[in-house]
């Protein structure tokens, strides 16, 4: 009976195997560790870019100017609060007032930033200086800011108004835009929802193709947003970026600051290098255990997305998750159908035409959300899911086409299941939120 462990909060997980499956991989991501001296290597890496003006000039040159700083919301694990620590120690040097300082969290669409997640992210910043969520659903907040394609491109008027704009954010693998960070912090995570949803339908087409971990440049979804902030920074503002990648400890383990893109672009070719996983060959069980960004299932069903394409057709796929804060906002639809009835009628009708059904029925949809239905629908047609979360399965919570189990050896006994017993090849992704399967060509 071959066993492993996955991270589990700050602590393990033991899984015991049934005795007819094989350990083929365990997909590890490669990144190196956080040196210990991280905080004076983003001090120096403020005033050396990697392209554009160093950050003491851009503050010199608007003394007495405005300052919005752009910052992950509660979904995100970066040590936002020794980062901004190190920032606004320069922007305060460079004599800036609190009072010239503002916060954006950039929730795109999520829920407001709560004021205790703000005091836990911000430390001591959140009393001192102002700061807001974004406010997707209030027009009069934007500001238009350019057409990028099919995309109207609107702007929070206070981020898009400020003489300098400080983003602060992580690179890691991202299921639409190829990878987050960069001026993504700004398109959808500061735009207003019909700038979002116009951004997501980019990624919504009729073939079904993996697009996490996919070149900036050869992004749908990515390039339209980088063409965004390059139009928003081509006007009177700038923007200085704060870019890095984060090790197993989730501590910064290397910086690019400057210009968005040359920072954004060089970050996601050392990410693709170190989350990306040649897969040796399709799994008879796929294991995807949502770390690190297991904190609410809506961020846990993004390691099913990342890592689905390592799995052979009709074999199952078993997500791991905690689920701390369970649904958190997610708004999760009526369904008559059990999770095997659900699969069947994707099955029967298809997941495209489904897709197009649900969207006339719910127009509501059709925005942002039509990319994650359309791909939650083609995942069901292909294989079962199964989410272990003790969490939701202790509140009775129920999803459309996914078995929830409260026990990885419940789960695994229902994939034993439909495999009829047989012998069968796992691949584990022990860390799934920021890992995926290269694509063999």
């Amino acid at each position: 009976m071959p066993d492993i462990s996955v991270p589990w909060g700050g602590d393990a997980l033991e899984l015991s195997l049934p005795a007819p499956w094989t350990i083929q991989q365990v997909a590890d991501p490669q990144m190196r560790s956080a040196p210990a001296d991280w905080t004076q290597q983003l001090a120096r890496a403020l005033n050396q870019p990697g392209a554009g003006a160093a950050l003491d000039r851009l503050l010199a040159a608007r003394r007495g100017g405005r300052i919005e700083l752009i910052v992950e919301d509660a979904s995100r694990h970066s040590p936002l609060v020794d980062i901004l620590h190190v920032v606004l120690r320069e922007v305060r040097h460079a004599g800036v007032k609190d009072e010239q300082i503002g916060v954006c969290f950039a929730t795109g669409r999520h829920r407001p930033v709560t004021d205790a997640e703000a005091a836990e992210k911000l430390g001591d910043a959140a009393a001192a200086i102002p700061w807001r969520s974004n406010p997707w659903h209030d027009r009069s907040a934007y500001v238009y800011t350019g057409q990028v394609g099919p995309v109207e491109v609107l702007t929070e008027r206070r981020v898009a108004e400020a003489d300098l704009r400080i983003i602060i954010s992580s690179v890691n693998p991202h299921l639409q835009a190829g990878f987050g960070g960069g001026y993504k912090m700004l398109y959808p995570g500061c735009a207003h929802e019909s700038t979002i949803g116009a951004l997501h339908r980019l990624g919504v087409g009729r073939t079904d193709r993996q697009l996490v971990g996919t070149d900036p440049q050869h992004n749908p979804m990515r390039c339209a947003i980088d063409a965004a902030g390059a139009q928003l920074d081509a006007g009177a503002t700038t923007t200085f970026t704060v870019q890095y990648l984060l090790d197993a400890s989730g501590l910064p383990s290397v910086f690019a600051t400057g210009e968005a893109v040359p920072a954004h672009r060089m970050l996601a070719k050392r990410c693709a290098v170190a989350c990306g996983v040649v897969p040796e060959a399709p799994a008879d069980v796929l294991i995807t255990n949502a770390h690190p960004l297991d904190g609410d299932l809506w961020q846990s069903f993004k390691c099913i997305a990342n890592t689905r394409y390592a799995a052979a057709a009709g074999a199952p796929i078993i997500c791991l998750s905690r689920c701390e804060r369970g649904l958190d906002d997610m708004q999760v639809p009526r369904w008559p159908l059990t999770a095997s009835w659900t699969r069947r009628a994707v099955r029967l009708l298809g997941p495209e035409a489904l897709g197009a059904l649900v969207m006339r029925l719910v127009p509501r949809l059709a925005g942002d959300a039509a990319f994650f239905v359309r791909l939650a629908l083609r995942t069901l047609h292909r294989n079962p899911l199964l989410l272990v979360c003790p969490t939701l399965h202790a509140s009775g919570a129920r999803f459309p086409g996914v078995e929830i189990f409260a026990h990885p050896a419940d789960a695994f006994e229902a994939a034993d299941e439909q495999l009829g017993g047989s012998e069968a090849r796992v691949t584990v992704f022990a860390a799934g939120g920021v890992t995926y399967p290269v694509p063999q060509t």
